[in-house]
């Protein structure tokens, strides 16, 4: 092309000539040919880039072109394969890139390429096949990310008293005056029913007492909602203070009357819910000092002068986040079972004397002695899961002494608390349900700051922390005469938010499939059975530092060297069984301002550790080289130093040397770089010797053997660049066409 534009130009320039010539004189004039026009004619004169090639070495002269633009076939197509016996599509294909909507890989544009270069008879090189650069960073990190499994709420129902097993006529006691007798249900809908209050005699400030044993495991402050049904005889008590509840004879407003909830004039209101942890009407707030309650004696009804009503199907609901308890009673104990005291004396299981609570323990006149007990906490949890311990006391003597104490194993803790501070006092005979509470934390949790523990606390050990079993626990007065009758010991856990780290050997696992789904791919893809791609860069910029979005350091997880023999096991797996040989490089991008030899020692460094377990192999070295002149002289003396300098040292390793992406860009005394269309036909020339003194470096210093062929980088150049390439945006022959020529033949 650029030798037919030659021809019109001096055809032209003829024409002209002519005709600027008068008809009464003699043209006499010498014409010289233009010097573009002579540098277009010498360019066009040199053969194809290939002819230079000695095709009985490894040496293949390549060009790198997107596996996008190799498709289109071309001009660019066509010049690549009369000039060149390679194509380089390092780039095209990255995790990246080839990402499909549902997380898998795209390898068919590869396939595709594959086919194309070995239908076309030119080798193929496949580009990277593992990097911390441009991978799915964000998605690996997740595959990683703990998992955090929530505490889950447990929610159910406890059905308290519907008193249908209950005998028509029974009673309950009342806090006060008339009565509460079980009857059928006057609507005759529900069967048994309690009846509170008569005609004749009506509930004045008076309730119903409904005693509660809750399940194993349940306390009060597990519970969110009351739920009755209640239907109050005429208008009797459904306006007054409102409706009540009472636990142990604490009186909570719900903030609303039987008449607010549609429970008069002898209808039923069914369902009515009472929230226990709000205040927002028909509720109350239950208080810290109740919810730890296992039993209680319960009320609900109307604060009024003269209330008569009747309740049905009364209920509790729980919701539960992660909490329980462990508890202790004497329930299955034959009565007279005695158990073991810390300092002799005597206890032993008897009938509740209040009748409330089946069996419990009666301790007789203990002088410091306290019985043993042996505690199996729940499965899967460790006494530092636990928050603290709860015991029902009724107390006869022994409120005062030196307080109360708690031993774990034959350690004694004091907690700065006697009975009487806990509302007891001697003689009083009266249960008080869920009476001691002793609260558990860490060790520490005061002691390190230098705080006192507070009154009723115990700073767990560490030794005890981890306790699955206590083999011997007590809890009681330290009186010279403690007598009393205890029950329910309650230990009360919190589980925790389980925060799951994958161990190492689980992150390289995922890290190693990973890498088998992008490497096995991309290898396969390069399968064809008249030509497959055998060139790969395993590992590439190993020595690169860059840190953004798509970095992901695959050595954190695999090992420094296991990352790569990883890799280079997975490439070459992939393709045993097709009898395919792979040729395996290493990659580094370097510029001209990089100290070349000490990165040539890193990477050398790098490949022998690598290659340390006597079965990893890396065939050789690959060079993306950005090269500059430099106008400077002693810079660019320098420059070409530093290229002597690279090739020795990897010339020397034995090993396939490669040098890819080459381009060649010019800068002046300032360091600044000269767009191409700046440039003056020195600059071009300085540069032209320069890409000669580079590929004849490399062919002097690499052993002919191991020269396994130079990529160039760009084969156009534009007007508004700074790369200088062989040929122009139309195809037409450059400058640079003639360095590489220079540097192939060594002229």
């Amino acid at each position: 092309m650029k030798y037919i534009n030659n021809k019109i130009i001096a055809l032209a320039l003829i024409i002209t000539a002519a005709i600027s010539c008068t008809d009464d004189y003699k043209c006499q004039h010498v014409w010289e040919k233009p010097e573009e026009v002579v540098n277009s004619e010498y360019l066009n004169s040199l053969d194809l880039l290939k002819s230079y090639i000695n095709n009985g070495s490894p040496f293949k002269l390549a060009a790198n072109m997107s596996a996008s633009m190799l498709m289109q076939k071309d001009i660019a197509y066509s010049t690549l394969l009369a000039n060149f016996n390679a194509v380089d599509v390092n780039g095209s294909f990255t995790p990246l890139s080839a990402l499909k909507v549902d997380g898998t890989y795209d390898f068919g544009g590869m396939q595709s390429v594959t086919d194309l270069a070995a239908g076309a008879g030119i080798t193929l090189y496949g580009g990277s096949l593992c990097s911390n650069q441009e991978q799915r960073a964000a998605y690996y990190n997740k595959l990683i990310e703990p998992i955090d499994i929530p505490v889950e709420t447990e929610t159910g129902k406890t059905k308290l008293f519907n008193f249908d097993d209950d005998a028509i006529g029974k009673t309950y006691p009342m806090t006060g005056n008339s009565s509460a007798t079980v009857e059928e249900d006057p609507a005759g809908e529900s069967g048994h029913v309690l009846h509170v209050g008569t005609n004749d005699v009506k509930a004045a400030e008076s309730y119903a007492k409904l005693h509660v044993k809750l399940p194993d495991g349940r306390v009060l402050g597990d519970y969110v909602r009351l739920n009755i049904d209640l239907r109050h005889v005429g208008t009797d008590g459904i306006w007054g203070n409102g409706m009540q509840v009472l636990i142990n004879g604490t009186k909570f407003g719900i903030g609303i009357n039987a008449d607010g909830l549609g429970a008069g004039g002898d209808k039923w209101k069914r369902g009515i819910v009472i929230r226990l942890n709000n205040a927002t009407a028909p509720g109350f707030v239950l208080p810290d000092n109740l919810k730890e309650l296992s039993e209680f004696d319960l009320s609900v009804g109307a604060s009024s002068g003269g209330a008569q009503y009747y309740l049905d199907n009364i209920s509790m609901d729980y919701e539960v986040s992660g909490k329980g308890s462990t508890i202790i009673n004497f329930e299955d104990d034959d009565l007279g079972t005695a158990y073991p005291m810390t300092n002799g004396g005597k206890n032993e299981v008897v009938t509740d004397p209040d009748g409330e609570s089946g069996k419990v323990l009666q301790i007789v006149h203990a002088n410091q002695s306290f019985p043993k007990f042996y505690v199996k906490l729940k499965e899967g949890m460790t006494l530092g899961d636990y928050t603290g311990v709860t015991m029902d006391m009724r107390l006869n003597a022994g409120q005062y002494g030196m307080g109360l104490r708690i031993v774990i194993n034959g350690i004694t803790f004091e907690f700065g608390r006697s009975a009487a501070d806990y509302g007891f006092a001697g003689g009083q005979n009266t249960w008080k349900r869920g009476g001691i509470y002793v609260k558990f934390v860490k060790e520490g949790t005061y002691t390190a700051l230098g705080e006192k523990v507070p009154a009723g606390t115990i700073e767990i050990p560490n030794s005890m922390k981890d306790l699955t079993e206590i083999n011997e626990f007590s809890l009681g007065s330290a009186s010279g005469d403690w007598d009393a009758y205890i029950d329910n010991l309650r230990f009360t856990w919190e589980a925790k938010p389980q925060h799951i780290e994958k161990t190492p050997e689980e992150k390289a696992e995922i890290f190693t499939e990973e890498m088998e789904k992008w490497i096995g791919g991309m290898v396969y893809a390069g399968v064809n059975e008249l030509n497959s791609v055998k060139t790969w860069n395993i590992i590439s910029n190993p020595l690169d530092k860059t840190e953004n979005e798509n970095t992901f350091k695959w050595s954190e997880y695999l090992g420094d060297e296991g990352y790569a023999r990883t890799a280079v096991k997975i490439a070459r797996d992939t393709v045993k069984n097709v009898g395919i040989e792979l040729e395996l490089f290493v990659s580094q991008t370097l510029n001209q301002y990089d100290e070349m030899g000490n990165s040539a020692d890193k990477l050398i460094a790098l490949v022998n550790a690598w290659e340390g377990d006597n079965i990893t192999k890396i065939d050789g070295y690959n060079i993306l080289l950005s090269a500059v002149y430099s106008k400077d002289a002693n810079f660019q003396e320098g420059n070409e130093a530093m290229v002597t300098e690279l090739f020795d040292k990897l010339g020397k390793t034995g090993k396939l040397v490669r040098v890819s992406n080459l381009n060649m860009m010019v800068e002046d005394t300032n360091g600044n770089y000269i767009a191409t269309n700046k440039m003056s036909e020195e600059d071009k020339a300085a540069a032209v010797s320069y890409m000669a003194f580079i590929m004849q470096e490399y062919r002097k210093l690499v052993p002919e053997d191991k020269q396994y062929g130079i990529s160039i980088a760009n084969m156009t150049e534009t007007s508004t660049g700074y790369g200088l390439s062989p040929w122009t945006s139309n195809y037409n022959r450059n400058v640079m066409y003639e360095g590489i020529v220079k540097g192939l033949t060594g002229k």
